[in-house]
């Protein structure tokens, strides 16, 4: 059976509030390389445990900005990152465009725009991502309060919650699919009283027991 998702969420808010002043911060505080990072992160978690993906491009660290595509991909490898190969090129290929300066392109996206009309812009910009990864990566340097992060996790959830059938959870994520279930996920979480970003936050413990990013 379902979790009690209000209850859930209730019992971790602070918790979630945390995490997501965390995102906030990483954008309001942080530098241009570690905007990167959290780029390459998103780009790295496609058929990945997120985990490992996060501590691969953490070993990342001073390679990132300069290293060429087959050293990166060796670290990946060795940090368990499948299709290390392909990652290590999406990485090369997105430091040409974004990095250096990382916060100021981003910013240029962003401004005057809503966060989906901004996502959408990532997902056909940056090497590697649809509008999953694009989605992830505007929460996860906080600007998520509109979009949805609709990986297999999150559609399971959905799905248990009744939000659509069991066999909807398994299809392919077109862009014109994946809107519709992100507008469906929205309303969900109206009536649910939590917020979008949150409720991934909630999803996500529901399944793992933890927070992550």
């Amino acid at each position: 059976m379902p979790h009690n998702l209000k209850d859930v969420y209730l019992s971790i808010k602070t918790a979630i509030d945390d995490r997501l002043g965390e995102f906030r911060a990483l954008w309001e505080n942080g530098t241009d390389a570690d905007v990167f990072r959290e780029m390459c992160f998103c780009t790295c978690t496609p058929q990945n445990n997120a985990h490992k993906a996060w501590d691969a491009v953490c070993a990342l660290d001073g390679l990132i900005e300069t290293a060429q595509a087959d050293r990166i991909a060796a670290v990946l490898r060795e940090g368990g990152v499948r299709f290390h190969r392909n990652k290590a090129r999406y990485i090369t290929a997105n430091r040409e465009s974004f990095f250096p300066d990382a916060k100021a392109r981003i910013a240029a996206i962003l401004k005057d725009r809503t966060q989906r009309e901004a996502r959408d812009i990532l997902a056909e910009r940056v090497y590697g991502w649809g509008l999953k990864e694009a989605s992830h990566f505007l929460r996860n340097i906080g600007f998520g309060s509109e979009v949805c992060i609709l990986d297999r996790h999150i559609l399971r959830q959905l799905s248990l919650h009744g939000v659509f059938s069991q066999e909807t959870s398994t299809v392919c994520l077109t862009k014109s699919v994946y809107r519709d279930v992100e507008a469906r996920m929205a309303l969900f979480a109206a009536q649910e009283g939590i917020p979008v970003d949150a409720l991934d936050l909630t999803f996500w413990f529901a399944e793992k027991g933890a927070l992550f990013k």
